[in-house]
């Protein structure tokens, strides 16, 4: 906490003065985006008004991702983004080491560093992902299934947990038969919730008790669907409930049970920086 603490100290401001800041600002500068406590949530490098572009995103899209659901969550209790200039350059290129500079001492989120929400390490946004992120790429297209599109179902799951079978399978390689609750006092798995959730990550659907998770995803242009097993362990478990939907694109409600269990499962962390998760801001 120190780190931003001595590097924003008395320089957050409102966005009236900091439209009035950005005035005699250079032609490239870095910025910081506040919680009203002071704590940073996200560094960016702009031109012109860039820095407050993002309260119209989070207001005029649907995108889910950590920052625009953590703006949400601020605009929906009334609290007032923060705006800190921080620093102002004649180069692009001067305005990147220091953005990086930033994003490295305040710590990303994502990576369990610190409060950002950035996804990146900076410097030149997603043209320039840390080695987290590149590592994250190349194990949703790399693996050790013969098959090219089995080995992308397979490692882009194992990326959000670690299991022997992996329950979301390319359409290619099998046939989605009817979901059916199929045993009784069946317990919820991790497996069931990763299945879930990826379903949620790939269809951008942000998990809360009752929301609607297709069976069937895409992921790197690859149709994929939550093989038969799981998904009727999900129903027996009762972590989720059938919400409609055709046999094999069938739709599944989540209980307020399961989803409970994902979040204590899956992680809190994980979830927010997919973005998939509403932020407790709170814990921020």
């Amino acid at each position: 906490m120190t780190a931003w603490i001595e590097v924003l100290a008395d320089r957050i401001e409102d966005e009236v003065a900091a439209r009035g800041r950005l005035a005699n600002a250079g032609l490239h500068y870095v910025y910081v985006l506040c919680r009203s406590d002071g704590t940073p949530f996200y560094v960016g490098k702009g031109v012109q008004h860039r820095c407050f572009h993002h309260e119209a995103e989070a207001r005029n899209t649907e995108r889910l991702t950590h920052k625009l659901n953590l703006l949400r969550a601020m605009h929906r209790r009334g609290e007032a983004i923060g705006y800190c200039i921080e620093s102002s350059f004649d180069t692009e290129a001067e305005a990147h080491v220091r953005e990086r500079h930033l994003i490295a001492t305040f710590g990303r989120h994502d990576q369990g560093r610190g409060p950002l929400t950035n996804q990146t390490d900076g410097g030149e946004g997603a043209s320039n992902p840390s080695p987290e992120a590149r590592e994250r790429r190349r194990q949703s297209l790399w693996g050790e299934a013969e098959d090219e599109e089995r080995r992308a179902a397979n490692t882009w799951f194992q990326t959000l947990c670690k299991v022997k079978s992996v329950p979301v399978k390319p359409l290619s390689r099998f046939k989605p038969e009817r979901l059916h609750a199929n045993r009784t006092d069946f317990a919820m798995s991790q497996r069931q919730a990763a299945a879930l959730t990826a379903s949620a990550v790939a269809n951008h659907v942000l998990l809360q008790p009752g929301t609607a998770i297709p069976r069937l995803m895409t992921v790197d242009g690859i149709a994929m669907s939550i093989e038969n097993g799981v998904g009727r362990d999900i129903l027996s478990s009762g972590m989720a409930t059938i919400a409609g939907g055709a046999t094999g694109a069938e739709t599944l409600s989540l209980t307020p049970t399961g989803y409970r269990f994902i979040v204590n499962t899956m992680g809190e962390r994980m979830l927010e920086a997919a973005g998939v998760l509403v932020p407790t801001l709170e814990n921020i």
